[in-house]
């Protein structure tokens, strides 16, 4: 058996051996079997032949007719002469058929004439020692031939015992080791590993198997490559090439889905860097609304400083009110004659009152102008999320901060009501505090004995600048929420101007990244 033949061959080969071998081996036994059956029968015979002749000789000395008995052992005797021509038989046979024709029938012709047995007992004792020999020499062809039959067994089991051997040798080396070794195979290649060829040096079934599976490696291999191939190709940017190798049978839809990636990539790419630009133009205009709040901050800053300047020139003039009203009653005390004085004192007054009204009108202006930068600021803050939201996804963190604008504008604008609240309050008592003065001194001018009046008035005067005191100091807590309010909002337009400026380079970024991918 060469590594030419096929499987089905080296079967049909042993199959073809074994067949001849049993063929022979039940030809040789049933040859055996036929011979020792025939032996048997033969060593049967040659003990009737012993038996009938010591028949004939007692019929005889009897005289009974011994005639069908004579003609029945001659028969056996003839025919015993062809049934076995090996060993010592035939001899015996011979023998005892010449001592039966020559012996044993004369001495009884001889007895029937003279009735004397001793010779016919002579001779049929002689007789009955050779027929004993020819059924020693038949039996023991019998044991011969079993001896034979039984070697003949073993060897049959030998030889069959040998070729299922064989059999079972020649299928583990053309067929279970090959398989298993087919299975190593299919298991590497399972794992991924394409590269390394598969051989089997025999050109049978499992030849034929190696061949389809080493063709089949490759197919996948080469596919394999081609889609490495068209990924290094996108990775590299190149968006348009498409691949030259055309996929057959079940691959055809990875095909399809490559071109279908690079469709998608494609169309995405050209989708980005329209965005790219879109976030751009938002950039700039992100850039523009923050230099507006930054500008308005710092008007803002402005003109908070003026309202605390305004409020610190009013707060030191109601300081000079009390104090006025300190050194009148001081005067009424070291003389109630001084009326001059007193009306002096009390004209004083009133100009400082009024000093003191003039300063809370220009603060009610001031405020008038930090509504209107607050108003600014808040429209500000609405462009600027406005911007962020056709910004999209990169301008979420500018919204935030648009968010803290808008709702710092409205905080600046409830402390500015809160301001003109107080101040509108401050001119109240102010103009309280006027008529209370103005009637003192009409009091003074009608008369200047009524001095108990004149107490009264500049109690209550001093009362109304206390309350005017604590009112102003309000106003002015109020105008330092207000500063930190604006300093936040400067802070804000700062961090809307970095977040722009982020936005922009994200957009430059971009497209910068987009334009690295070849889209047409």
């Amino acid at each position: 058996m060469n590594g030419q033949e096929t499987i089905a061959g080296v079967i049909r080969t042993l199959l073809k051996r074994v067949f001849i071998m049993v063929v022979a081996v039940v030809a040789i036994v049933g040859f055996s079997l036929y011979l020792f059956t025939s032996y048997v029968a033969l060593v049967n015979d040659a003990g009737v032949v012993r038996g009938g002749s010591q028949r004939i000789v007692k019929q005889v000395l009897a005289g009974a007719d011994a005639s069908k008995t004579t003609a029945k052992i001659e028969g056996l005797l003839s025919g015993m002469g062809s049934r076995m021509h090996i060993g010592s038989f035939p001899a015996k046979r011979d023998e005892v058929e010449k001592y039966w024709q020559g012996e044993v029938k004369p001495a009884i012709a001889e007895y029937q004439q003279s009735k004397n047995p001793t010779h016919l007992l002579e001779v049929s004792e002689t007789y009955f020692d050779k027929t004993n020999a020819m059924v020693d020499a038949a039996q023991t062809m019998v044991d011969v031939m079993a001896v034979i039959l039984y070697i003949l067994l073993l060897a049959f089991i030998a030889a069959v015992y040998l070729v299922l051997k064989r059999v079972t040798n020649t299928f583990e080396e053309r067929v279970v080791q090959p398989l298993s070794a087919l299975e190593g195979s299919v298991n590497q290649l399972a794992q991924g590993h394409m590269s390394q060829k598969f051989s089997y040096p025999r050109q049978d079934e499992i030849g034929a198997l190696y061949k389809l599976l080493n063709e089949m490696r490759q197919e996948i291999l080469g596919y394999v490559k081609d889609i490495e191939k068209n990924l290094d190709t996108m990775a590299g940017g190149d968006l348009v090439s498409t691949t030259d190798m055309q996929y057959i049978g079940d691959y055809a839809p990875i095909q399809q889905n490559i071109n279908h990636i690079r469709q998608t990539l494609c169309q995405e790419m050209q989708n980005m860097g329209e965005m790219a630009s879109m976030v751009a133009v938002s950039a700039g205009e992100v850039s523009k609304v923050s230099q507006s709040l930054a500008e308005g901050a710092m008007s803002q800053n402005e003109t908070v400083q003026d309202l605390q300047n305004k409020i610190g020139e009013a707060i030191e003039e109601n300081a000079k009110v009390d104090t006025l009203v300190d050194n009148a009653l001081s005067a009424r005390m070291q003389t109630k004659n001084s009326i001059a004085a007193t009306q002096e004192q009390m004209n004083n007054v009133v100009a400082a009152m009024q000093e003191i009204s003039d300063a809370s009108n220009e603060i009610r202006s001031i405020l008038g102008t930090l509504d209107e930068i607050t108003g600014q600021t808040a429209l500000l803050s609405l462009n600027a999320s406005i911007e962020a939201a056709r910004a999209g996804e990169a301008g979420r963190g500018f919204a935030v901060v648009a968010e803290n604008v808008r709702k710092l504008a409205e905080q600046s604008a409830d402390s500015t009501q809160n301001i003109q609240q107080l101040i509108s309050r401050a001119l109240s008592a102010i103009d309280r505090g006027t008529q209370v003065v103005n009637a003192a001194a009409e009091s003074l001018a009608s008369t200047g004995q009524n001095t108990e009046v004149v107490d009264e008035a500049f109690r209550k005067l001093k009362e109304q600048s206390a309350a005017q005191q604590v009112k102003m100091e309000a106003v002015n807590s109020l105008s330092t929420d207000i500063l930190g309010v604006v300093t936040d909002n400067s802070a804000v337009s700062e961090e809307c101007a970095a977040s722009s400026t982020e936005l922009s380079n994200f957009s430059d970024s971009l497209k910068e990244s987009v334009n690295k991918f070849r889209t047409n």
